[in-house]
């Protein structure tokens, strides 16, 4: 059994409102005064606001793989993968993220498993290194699926 599962961003949102505006207000300006792109300030200018749109289309229009889960390990996000029988317990639990709280899935291993850790999962704050997202970044029918695929693998 091999099981990928992905992030869910909402699409619409105030970045993509920002980057409707920009666009418009170039074309605005193209249409209205277009000796203003006589100016290197104009292609600057610009050029920031393609790397915005296009950062915008490389989160929210391609899928980016949350979790690989198979017979044998769980992998979260770029980590490597961890084995099944390395985790010793799971807590549902809530993390202060900036002003919000999110409920993560801690998956706690057990000690003195030879795992290599990256640099994020040394220095994540309040997300242990194994924590999986259960908040509005998962759709509701993965968060189930994937909880309880969890629960079953876990003892």
């Amino acid at each position: 059994m091999n099981k990928v599962y992905y992030y869910n961003f909402k699409r619409f949102n105030l970045w993509l409102i920002f980057n409707i505006l920009l666009v418009a207000k170039v074309v605005y300006c193209i249409k209205k005064c277009p000796i203003v792109f006589a100016y290197p300030q104009s292609y600057v200018i610009l050029g920031c606001i393609f790397v915005s749109i296009a950062v915008w289309c490389y989160k929210y229009l391609m899928k980016h793989p949350l979790a690989y889960v198979n017979d044998k390990s769980i992998k979260i996000d770029h980590c490597n993968p961890l084995d099944w029988a390395d985790i010793e317990s799971t807590e549902e639990k809530v993390v202060h993220c900036g002003f919000s709280k999110m409920p993560v899935l801690i998956l706690h291993p057990k000690k003195g498993i030879d795992y290599k850790y990256n640099f994020l999962q040394k220095h994540n704050s309040g997300f242990t290194a194994f924590s999986i997202p259960l908040y509005d970044v998962i759709s509701d029918k993965d968060r189930e699926e994937l909880v309880n695929l969890i629960k079953q693998k876990v003892k």
